[in-house]
């Protein structure tokens, strides 16, 4: 690799000669990150392949700009960029570090981006390393695999670092995006590109792709799967019934595979953020660890339902469902379910019971469910979610997701 190549790489991604395309405006996440910027603290941007995590880096460096930050003070790097392929290892931060210093010259303070920083095994040494000797550099990191990055922040990074979870848009952020109405929502889900795309072809053509790389990339080949068409399978099925109970031993079966090979596949799945689990909800540790009390899997974006089923209209409410819980998600708190005998809650959060319908037809299983668990806990405020019904606790859906609260 010359030095020249790597400056001319290095000047492509960066606003040092040029202004570089940001993207529609995600001032949820950038507004919400921005503040610790000024902080030590690493900060990890975490989330799905093409949720948007390089567009809002971007968006950061540019707010740094418009704060006055000098641009020779920011220091990008995509490490999908093809020049890197073979230079993926620490060495490669310490070469691009020195080349930029050398080039640029910067004084004061530097802000470090690094784009799927994954890629480069032990790269949190590098960091821990440079965080150490209170270089005054700020890093800012992005990775789409949930526990690869874990686990390395547990152990050099521990305190270290702020986290943040980016996801597909949610309907607010959709509706910032487009003129584009709710059922388009649901039914396409809200990957920035997908949103974009008017023609719906092509919209479930990109979908396809999105989940295809992601089964492949961050499952297949980062974990050496030799089984691959199980896993596929195993995959589409957990996707297509999404917000379903799940049993390790039913799909172990299923699959004529060990429940310890299903157990793994299926934290595959949610560490690539395809899928999230939804524990029972109990005050009692007892309880929540009962194996009795099945967990749910949801899929973490509509997009993905439908190409995984008949159609969105054969499929309604469990539509309506992951949406909420994809509004839900982006309060990045604990969230459960909850039953007991025919009664049940579809999320419980915090101070709220929510149960999800999608009609204004109410079925008595959905307010029973709601009035059971307030006699068990009465400081929880219910929510009935509904088509456009709207009186007492009955909240209509579009209302509910465009709630920034």
């Amino acid at each position: 690799m010359e030095e020249e190549s790597l400056m001319s790489v290095l000047d492509r991604w960066n606003f040092w000669n040029r202004e570089i395309l940001q993207g529609k405006p995600r001032s949820y996440y950038v507004n919400k990150i921005f503040p610790f910027m000024e902080r030590k603290e690493v900060l990890v941007l975490k989330g799905i392949r093409r949720c948007g995590k390089s567009t809002i880096m971007k968006q950061l460096m540019k707010k740094l700009i418009d704060d006055n930050v000098d641009k020779s003070n920011i220091l990008y790097v995509n490490l999908d960029d093809l020049f890197f392929i073979d230079s993926l290892n620490t060495d490669l931060f310490k070469r691009i570090f020195d080349e930029y210093k050398n080039n640029l010259r910067p004084k004061g303070k530097i802000y470090f981006f690094i784009d799927e920083i994954q890629k480069v095994p032990k790269w949190e040494s590098f960091i821990r390393t440079m965080y150490d000797l209170d270089n005054d550099i700020k890093f800012i990191v992005s990775g789409s695999n949930s526990s690869l990055l874990s686990k390395e922040l547990s152990t050099l990074l521990t305190g270290r670092n702020i986290s943040f979870t980016i996801r597909p848009l949610s309907y607010f952020e959709f509706k910032e995006f487009t003129n584009q109405n709710f059922v388009d929502y649901l039914e396409f889900g809200g990957f920035p590109e997908v949103v974009l795309e008017k023609d719906k072809e092509k919209k479930k053509v990109l979908l396809q792709q999105y989940l295809e790389d992601i089964l492949s990339k961050d499952i297949i080949d980062r974990y050496n799967i030799r089984n691959t068409r199980n896993v596929l399978s195993l995959a589409r099925n957990l996707i297509f019934n999404s917000g379903n109970k799940f049993s390790i031993n039913k799909l172990s079966k299923i699959y004529g595979m060990s429940r310890d090979s299903i157990s793994e596949y299926i934290n595959y799945l949610i560490d690539a953020f395809i899928l999230v689990e939804v524990p029972y909800f109990s005050f009692s540790i007892q309880s929540r660890h009962d194996v009795a009390k099945l967990p749910k899997l949801y899929v973490q974006d509509t997009g993905f339902l439908t190409i995984s089923s008949l159609g969105y209209t054969k499929n309604k409410g469990r539509y309506y469902e992951t949406a909420v819980l994809i509004k839900l998600l982006m309060d990045e708190k604990d969230l459960a379910y909850w039953s007991e005998l025919k009664s049940e809650v579809d999320f419980v959060i915090e101070n709220r019971s929510i149960n999800v319908t999608a009609t204004d037809n109410i079925h008595e299983r959905e307010l029973q469910g709601l009035m059971d668990f307030e006699k068990k806990h009465k400081r929880f405020r219910k929510i009935l979610v509904t088509q456009s019904l709207k009186e007492d606790y009955f909240i209509p859906i579009e209302e509910f997701l465009l709630d920034y609260t």
